[in-house]
């Protein structure tokens, strides 16, 4: 009996994370952004004309947000690649070979 609630606790858990992986992901979707954000404004009780005026206002900050997450990845990986440059230059000709294959790696 034990190990069955064991058991259960544990696939609880792990659907549990991939869950909340999942939100995560989807949360960071623009159009789930600007449902969101439209939601909380309503909380305004906007007139239609406001909520025409709020549109461009969160799309606009929208592309803003993307914008710096771009730039900030960009500097995150020029990080990345001025360390592994320099792990490089320290290693062996035999440990280049197998750094090739494990450095990090820019995404396209």
């Amino acid at each position: 009996m034990t190990v069955a609630a064991c058991f259960c606790v544990g696939i609880g858990f792990v659907l549990g994370v991939l869950a909340q992986q999942t939100w995560k992901k989807k949360t960071e979707e623009p159009k789930i952004v600007k449902w969101a954000a439209m939601k909380h404004l309503e909380k305004l009780n906007p007139t239609e004309e406001q909520r025409r005026a709020f549109e461009p206002k969160i799309d606009a900050a929208i592309v803003e947000v993307e914008t710096f997450k771009a730039e900030a990845m960009r500097g995150v990986w020029d990080l990345i690649d001025r360390v592994a440059d320099g792990i490089d230059a320290e290693l062996t000709p035999e440990q280049k070979v197998k750094w090739a294959e494990i450095r990090p790696k820019r995404p396209e």
